[in-house]
């Protein structure tokens, strides 16, 4: 078991501008903490066995802060606020479902309504049956007939002035209904409407055409609704809500066709562009039938905005150098770092050289939950034990913490939504992880910029959200552009950025591996919530629904870019082909450029990069390959090609496909391949394909094959007017 993590925090943001502010929200156990600005230079900790480097920064904060326990609550619904002028008295309630976890007595809420002295109707379900229970959790009545999981059915519940009450749930044309009579309800103004939520518990499934009433209506009123017409049309607007979930499915505003709110929330981002009830399916497209796409998937283990409360407030220096910092939180033993980049202010002259953060990598694998859930199951995969973060732990008995884009919500379904609105406990410094002995995604990253202080580099650092907004005008100016290790979710503004810059002669170095693989976007408001769709056929931790590779936010297709015409190799030159994790190798020179090769004592044909921290390489973890048939220029220069790859190095599911031929051992496409090539202008993009290179660079302090070679190129990039003209 984990120890307790008694101090965490996250910031409003990623990254802030040199001079902007920036707000931190912390959750500690303990009578008070101090906070300090520090700048990180290199990532690690004792489990690294190298140390992790920081430097504190002179910045305007209190010397300590109150501590106060704050807490993140997950769990997606809409919810309404009804106009003060209706008068409730007695109630219809009703909506389509589709669960897909019932739990066998635990009361998932369907639809709410609570008035302001606490009384109202909950409709909900188990495995067991339906229920319609008052404001007090009093029963007016029950069925022992349940919804089936996984199929539609139509739920509805009314109670007259009179005090009639009728529940009853339609599934495939059949009807099981009851009748039950109770004290004549007293009116009541105001309140609160809630889809999916409720004091019984959170609703896991989808869910569609909610009606509430703010008056019982007919049995025919019933039957009409179940034949799916439009709940205005039969019951008319006055005292109704009708609320479109599936009308803006880029927005958390949900419209209401009736008057009885003004409209709702989507709290904690359930996922929206599924189909409902009368999809035909002959579309998947949800913007050409948006009325067959009117649910909400309800997740009890969503998690958009934890919520928490400002507790320090900074103004950063407007001469603060750009880079990579944290607020470092301390209460006794207890200490957190909450990362955040330092982007050029305003107007700033442009470094000449710029790396790019990739963060909405780090988002897609934030709170990732499967190192300590998964523990044995990783033994075998690895070969060996080689630990897990304590912090890992302590996050697989917090679900309310929010999920990764890697992981599946309790019904199954896949995470397709993260934010950083909520403390990350693996986008830290110190965070270590299983997959490569240590370092990988931010602690990693620290290493190229510890690599480019070493070497007196003269940089910024921007992140993927400045690249998103900006386009290629935040790469403009910049005479080299370096990625991080593992830039695999980007958007087409982002990848249109690059391919801009080099065409403008600006000069690219990809220093990662498994980059610009997954089609992504970015959600408006404050908690900067990234989408994914993962499409079958891909390497892939969960696929997609029928009718839901679409994203919300701008209705293109998911999946991978490769599927769309847009493979990495074509602005790249490499792209995706395997991955494995047992160990790295090294690389064999296939090409007679000998500039990049200057203090590398290997020939053609020679092995190099072949040792290292982590996986024991350079080229490793996840690897790209060369390939024209993907994009690959056909003046791209193969400068070497990775060997000795073991058997547990997997092709990509991408590339597999049924093959009658004698099968190759290993297969020739398993490989990293390191390419350059010119663009127009002078431009020029160098990529190594590989993942684990840029830890291989920290190797004996930086006096190694792969740190020369990237030397070599980045100085090449930065100062000759024509850098490939030699090659």
């Amino acid at each position: 078991m984990g120890q307790p993590v008694r101090l965490l925090g996250y910031g409003d943001r990623l990254s802030v501008p040199a001079g902007g502010r920036i707000e931190f929200k912390v959750s500690c156990e303990l009578e008070e903490f101090a906070p300090v600005l520090v700048r990180l230079r290199r990532g690690g900790s004792p489990m690294h066995e190298c140390d992790l480097v920081e430097e504190e920064v002179s910045a305007d904060l209190p010397a300590t802060v109150p501590g106060r326990v704050q807490v993140a609550r997950a769990g997606s619904y809409v919810e309404a606020s009804l106009r003060s002028a209706a008068a409730v008295h007695g109630a219809g309630l009703a909506a389509w479902i589709f669960p897909t976890r019932l739990d066998r007595d635990r009361e998932q809420t369907v639809l709410a309504l609570t008035g302001p002295d606490g009384a109202g109707y909950r409709l909900a379900v188990t495995a067991l049956g339906t229920v319609l229970r008052d404001g007090d959790g009093t029963e007016l009545a029950r069925l022992d007939t349940a919804p089936v999981p996984r199929q539609w059915s139509f739920v509805a519940a009314t109670v007259t002035t009179d005090g009639d009450v009728r529940l009853s749930l339609r599934l495939d044309g059949r009807a099981a209904v009851a009748d039950s009579r109770v004290v004549p309800p007293a009116p009541w103004r105001g309140g609160v409407l809630r889809v999916g939520a409720g004091a019984s518990g959170f609703f896991n499934g989808r869910l569609a055409r909610p009606v509430v009433s703010a008056r019982g209506w007919t049995a025919e009123a019933t039957a009409r609704l179940a034949g799916g017409e439009d709940a205005v049309a039969v019951l008319g607007s006055a005292g109704v809500s009708a609320l479109a979930l599936g009308r803006a499915p880029a927005s958390v505003a949900v419209p209401d066709d009736g008057d009885l709110t003004g409209g709702g929330t989507a709290v904690n981002r359930p996922t929206s562009a599924v189909p409902g009830p009368f999809w035909r399916r002959t579309e998947t497209d949800f913007r050409r039938v948006p009325d067959e796409y009117d649910a909400l998937h309800l997740h009890e283990d969503d998690l958009d905005d934890a919520g928490w409360s400002t507790d320090v407030a900074l103004t950063l220096p407007a001469e603060l150098p750009s880079g990579a910092y944290a607020l470092k939180v301390t209460a006794g033993e207890h200490v957190d770092r909450i990362p955040f980049v330092v982007t050029p202010p305003p107007g700033a002259a442009p470094a000449p050289v710029l790396v790019v953060l990739p963060t909405w990598t780090y988002l897609a694998y934030a709170n990732w939950r499967t190192y300590a859930e998964f523990e044995e199951e990783r033994v075998a995969l690895y070969g060996e034990r080689r630990g897990v973060d304590p912090r890992d732990r302590w996050l697989a008995r917090h679900p309310e913490l929010g999920k990764s884009q890697y992981d599946v919500h309790t019904d199954g379904s896949g995470v397709v939504y993260s934010s950083r609105a909520r403390p990350i406990i693996n986008i830290r410094p110190d965070y270590y992880t299983p997959t490569t002995r240590g370092l990988r995604h931010f602690a990693q990253d620290l290493s190229l910029l510890d690599w480019l202080d070493r070497r007196g580099e003269d940089y910024a650092v921007i992140t993927d959200d400045e690249l998103e907004d900006g386009g290629s005008d935040a790469l403009a100016g910049h005479r080299v552009v370096i990625t991080g290790s593992h830039p695999e979710y980007s958007s087409a503004r982002m990848l249109d950025a690059y391919s801009e810059y080099t065409h403008a002669g600006g000069r690219l170095m990809y220093l990662g591996g498994n980059g610009f693989y997954h089609v992504t976007a970015r959600h408006r408001g404050p908690s900067g919530s990234i989408e994914i769709r993962r499409a079958r056929g891909s390497t892939t931790a969960w696929a997609s629904g029928a009718g839901e590779e679409h994203l919300s936010g701008t209705g293109e297709p998911g999946g991978l870019w490769r599927w769309r015409g847009r493979a990495p190799q074509r602005t790249f030159g490499v792209g995706m082909t395997a991955q494995g994790f047992d160990k790295a190798s090294g690389y064999r020179r296939c090409a007679d450029v000998d500039w990049v090769f200057h203090g590398v004592d290997v020939g053609v044909g020679e092995v190099f990069g072949d040792e290292g921290p982590g996986l024991g390489g350079a080229a490793g973890d996840e690897i790209d390959r060369a390939d024209l048939a993907l994009g690959t220029p056909a003046d791209a220069v193969v400068l070497a090609s990775s060997v000795g790859h073991s058997a547990s190095i997997v092709l990509v599911a991408d590339d597999r496909t049924i093959s009658y031929a004698v099968p190759t051992e290993p297969d020739p496409r398993v490989r990293s391949d390191i390419v350059i090539f010119g663009r127009p202008g002078g431009g020029a993009v160098f990529s190594v394909g590989s993942i684990a290179w840029s830890t291989a660079m920290t190797h004996k302090g930086g006096d190694n094959d792969a740190s020369r070679i990237t030397a070599n190129v980045l100085d090449r990039f930065r100062d000759h007017p024509d850098p490939l003209a030699a090659t």
